[in-house]
């Protein structure tokens, strides 16, 4: 069985009415509880720690998958996806050609 990444002893972060808790690992919006997949929840804490960063797919990949998710970086794009509709909220943005960003919104 891979890895998978522990996020433990990080901080929390905090946008507007959004809350990444990964000590918890749970995802508050307006106070609710949002409930993500692993690797959901891994690319959103990436990309909501490196705000206005722009990560690839490869690497938003490298960093949020355990080692043996075999399906490869375009299946980031459909965590993404999936991330967007659960929060509601127009965080994550795409860079076109490249990848993806993180934006404050607060």
């Amino acid at each position: 069985m891979g890895e998978v990444r522990l996020l433990t002893g990080m901080a929390v972060l905090h946008y507007d009415n959004l809350c990444i808790d990964p000590n918890q690992r749970r995802v508050y919006v307006n106070g609710r509880v949002i409930k993500m997949t692993t690797m959901e929840f891994n690319i959103l804490y990436y990309l909501a720690s490196h705000p206005g960063w722009t990560f690839t797919r490869e690497q938003l990949y490298q960093y949020a998958m355990p080692d043996d998710f075999a399906a490869g970086p375009e299946s980031v794009t459909s965590r993404i996806c999936k991330i967007r509709k659960k929060l509601n909220i127009n965080a994550i943005q795409t860079v076109y050609g490249y990848g993806y960003r993180f934006e404050k919104y607060n």
